[in-house]
């Protein structure tokens, strides 16, 4: 499997759909088995639900879990296999999760102990994880799509972990740059807004062809966020506009609205467009903890030319 390809599946875990949040278990669980990897846990790509890993997972929960959430591993251990991260083994080699047929519910953590023998991340994966800059950039990836805001703790937590030297950490300005992460974070914006201008509603999808470039509100250089509440979706038009302040997405009453500058003149050709969006409610996700952040909104609408 390609890094891209890789990136683009861990940019798009399966969600917990019944809260107003994205839940932090899998991706909390991810960055606790690449720090187990890298200290060398699992050589022969044979995973064990241990009492290391549990207390790596909660370490990480006590970050970037919420109030309500529980350190439950078994939840996010289990339901990677539906995300084709890694599949769990009876002590046989038979897998003991099947696709389709798991139903809802995890099994406990003393049933895993009990019944399984191993845990096995995909080879490609695996393979990843053993390179050590492949494995930084993944950690790195995993930390901007789901818990931007916590990365000076969740990178103080993993400097304290390790003993002795480590590989740098991959130059801030080359990260961005990364096609690899760009092209995740533009097919996670483009699916969440089903690929339609959230300004003039234009959209068209042939293949692997569409219109809309995902955009950042706060630019990545500034925020390192690739959480889809920092993106949206945007005709080339529109993404033009975006990012000369010319538009800047503004709190309504009970929406969010469009605010063109004022230094704009609908008595000037082609300026008349974008003024004709003011009022007008962005056309938004329908699950709305993806919908643009306060922070994101405020960073754009401050910006605005002339505001």
């Amino acid at each position: 499997m390609p890094l891209s390809e890789l990136t683009e599946r861990l940019y798009n875990l399966r969600r917990d759909r019944s809260s107003g949040y994205e839940k932090p278990y899998k991706p909390a669980l991810l960055l606790s088995l690449i720090d187990l990897v890298e200290r060398g846990d699992f050589e022969e790509n044979r995973a064990l639900l241990t009492d290391e890993l549990i207390a790596r997972y909660g370490e990480y929960l006590r970050i970037v879990g919420g109030p309500k959430d529980q350190a439950r591993i078994e939840y996010p251990f289990w339901h990677l296999c539906g995300d084709a991260v890694w599949m769990i083994f009876d002590p046989a080699g038979n897998p003991l999760y099947r696709s389709g047929e798991a139903g809802s519910r995890s099994p406990s953590v003393k049933w895993l102990r009990e019944n399984m023998g191993f845990a096995a991340f995909d080879e490609e994966l695996f393979h990843h994880l053993n390179n050590p800059v492949d494995r930084e950039f993944l950690r790195n990836a995993i930390t901007s799509r789901y818990f931007p805001q916590q990365r000076e703790f969740l990178r103080t937590l993993v400097a304290t972990f390790f003993s002795g030297d480590r590989p740098a950490a991959e130059d801030k300005a080359a990260y961005e740059a990364n096609p690899v992460r760009n092209g995740a974070f533009a097919k996670t914006i483009k699916e969440v807004y089903d690929f339609r201008c959230a300004a003039c509603g234009t959209r068209f999808r042939f293949q692997e062809l569409t219109l809309v470039d995902a955009c950042h509100l706060i630019p990545f250089s500034e925020s390192f966020n690739d959480h889809p509440s920092n993106g949206i979706a945007l005709c080339k038009n529109h993404h033009w506009a975006l990012d000369r302040h010319l538009i800047a997405p503004a709190p309504g009453e009970t929406r969010l609205l469009w605010k063109p500058s004022p230094l704009l003149d609908d008595r000037i050709e082609g300026q008349e467009e974008l003024l004709r969006l003011a009022g007008k409610h962005l056309l938004l996700p329908r699950e709305r903890k993806f919908h643009p952040n306060e922070e994101a909104v405020r960073w754009r609408t401050e910006r605005l030319l002339g505001a």
